[in-house]
């Protein structure tokens, strides 16, 4: 038993799934007690008609996957004009397989200057095979900062031979930490220079 402890505290054993040290039990403890207060927090700042506590709240409820209790506080605080709910109620209306009715909410919030709803949208037509707004969108996105809608559009620009382009977004999304960017830039790159393709 000893041997095994010491490989635990060395961390060269991992600890079987479900087992967890009386550290980590206290923190994971300490967090659900926190989330359960915040909850409570925001239930009562959403009976007092705070937007933005039903929108949290709905955030908060749609990641636990209480799909029907985050349902009605997004659409409370979307009809309140909150873009970052309406942002999230088309995340959860997508995930409940109503697609068409996600992208009309995507296309609310990104109206309303919201670059994760912008994407989303762009990757909504792009999976359908909307090229034009699959770009203007993850345009509108990418140039907002947007990591993943930079990729995107680079993926689409060169999937339609606009190396140019492609290369500018490749290498915005790179510089802003996605190693697969990165990773397909060095390989343009690399190709362009005249080096082995090592496939």
């Amino acid at each position: 038993m000893g041997d095994m402890a010491n490989l635990f505290g060395t961390g060269r054993f991992a600890q079987p799934s479900g087992q967890l040290s009386g550290q980590e039990a206290a923190d994971e403890a300490q967090e659900a007690a926190d989330e359960a207060a915040e909850e409570v927090r925001l239930r009562l700042a959403v009976d007092g008609g705070d937007v933005e506590a039903m929108s949290v709240l709905g955030a908060l409820l749609l990641r636990r996957g209480d799909f029907d209790g985050a349902e009605s506080h997004l659409r409370a605080a979307t009809a309140a004009g909150d873009r970052a709910a309406a942002n999230n109620l088309g995340v959860l209306l997508h995930q409940r397989g109503y697609a068409d009715e996600a992208a009309g909410w995507w296309r609310i919030a990104a109206v309303a200057g919201s670059a994760a709803a912008a994407h989303a949208l762009g990757r909504h037509f792009r999976e359908r095979g909307d090229e034009p707004a699959a770009e203007y969108w993850l345009c509108q996105s990418a140039e907002q900062g947007h990591v993943l809608a930079a990729y995107a559009l680079a993926d689409l620009l060169e999937h339609r031979g606009d190396e140019t382009g492609s290369e500018r977004w490749m290498r915005a999304a790179a510089e802003r930490g996605h190693r697969e960017a990165a990773y397909r830039l060095a390989r343009t790159l690399d190709r362009r220079a005249g080096g082995c393709d090592g496939g």
